[in-house]
């Protein structure tokens, strides 16, 4: 009895016969799994999970816990044993902290955005950057024909700037005649006319047209009889019979050319240069010398017309054929008239008859603004009679 016990003692130490803990302190025999027996084994189910240490259960005193089980995400603990990141569900390298998704590994922030209705790049926004949304805030996208959707100042809603480098309307066109054409003295119109023709649909107003190669603002009428006038002369009545300083030298006169309460003139030259097809002189007064010679209160408002072969001078009367058309303000009456008076400075003629006749200024720098009936002079500067003429060609 006692020599078996000590031949199987010395059986069990023989040499390659190890005794040792697995890393999970069970104590195995690792030569054979047959041999590896009770509960602290690595081939054992302790936990009665279906799954042994060796089969890959990272923890058999856990029955959730072991390779394949569902994981429960973020709460610190590897149910399936896979060594992975318990704080990023969808393994795209961020945790959920920072990823606005964690269930998606397509969304995440460094994700390129792209028209599908979702934030892909995790930056609070929608779609941006694509041709769907309004990424300046311009009221249009790409996709609306946004051709800088980066840049506000840029889209299909905005007014063509004349700066000659950006198409800001996004037509294809940088500064096309249609959107800036005197809009700006870099792009100055020829006259009102030419501008009329390029922009049917511009409003009256003040606009920008090349005279003599330099850049004036003045005001063009769009509208009346036609359209396409600019105001080349305006004389206000200053209240006494001085008139306005400089009306009949043939030269420029004030600083302004579109402030329609101030008296201005371009200078005769630049007049006649912008001429193409007539001028118009319209007059105005509420106090006229009448027909039988006596004052009074009066509501006068003539217009005439004189075609491009009459040439108008400012200091004496006009050259070549200066007939006139008249017709009154609202263009619901002509009638042909002729033999202006000579002593009626501006668009006049030397012949001088009693039918009636308008001129634009007259001797002593006072202005003549028309003719009540056969009698010479309806209006023209003196105390109380108020008049004003405008001057307009075509």
């Amino acid at each position: 009895m006692r020599l078996s016990l000590f031949l199987l003692a010395l059986s069990a130490c023989q040499p390659g016969t190890v005794v040792k803990p697995d890393a999970t302190g069970d104590v195995a025999d690792t030569d054979t799994a047959a041999a590896d027996t009770g509960p602290n084994d690595r081939h054992t189910d302790d936990d009665g999970d279906g799954m042994t240490e060796a089969d890959g259960d990272c923890d058999d005193t856990d029955d959730t816990v072991y390779a394949g089980a569902e994981e429960v995400w973020y709460d610190g603990i590897d149910q399936a044993c896979d060594g992975g990141d318990d704080d990023d569900q969808d393994g795209d390298g961020y945790p959920q902290n920072d990823d606005c998704d964690d269930a998606d590994a397509t969304i995440r922030p460094d994700a390129t955005e792209v028209e599908d209705g979702i934030d892909n790049n995790c930056d609070g926004a929608t779609d941006e950057g694509t041709d769907a949304v309004d990424d300046d805030g311009d009221g249009y996208s790409e996709a609306d024909g946004d051709c800088d959707d980066a840049d506000a100042t840029r889209s299909p809603g905005t007014r063509e700037v004349c700066d000659g480098a950006t198409d800001e309307d996004c037509d294809g066109e940088i500064d096309e005649a249609l959107a800036v054409l005197g809009t700006d003295p870099a792009c100055p119109a020829a006259s009102c006319l030419e501008l009329r023709s390029y922009r049917p649909g511009a409003p009256d107003g003040s606009y920008w047209i090349a005279v003599g190669g330099v850049a004036h603002e003045v005001v063009c009428d769009m509208t009346r009889d036609t359209g396409g006038w600019t105001l080349v002369a305006n004389f206000v009545w200053p209240g006494n019979t001085g008139g306005v300083a400089g009306w009949t030298s043939g030269g420029a006169v004030g600083a302004s050319t579109t402030d329609r309460t101030q008296s201005f003139k371009l200078d005769d030259s630049e007049i006649n240069a912008l001429v193409s097809v007539r001028y118009r002189a319209r007059g105005l007064a509420s106090w006229c010398t009448l027909e039988d010679r006596s004052t009074g209160a009066c509501t006068v408002d003539t217009t005439l017309y004189w075609d491009t072969a009459c040439v108008y001078s400012s200091g004496t009367t006009s050259s070549g054929a200066c007939t006139a058309a008249y017709q009154t303000y609202d263009l619901d009456a002509w009638t042909e008239l002729s033999n202006p008076c000579g002593w009626h400075y501006g668009l006049t003629s030397a012949d001088c008859g009693v039918t009636s006749e308008f001129g634009t200024s007259h001797e002593g720098d006072h202005v003549f603004a028309g003719i009540v009936g056969t009698y010479i002079h309806g209006y023209d500067g003196r105390p109380d009679e108020d008049p004003s003429v405008e001057v307009w060609v075509r």
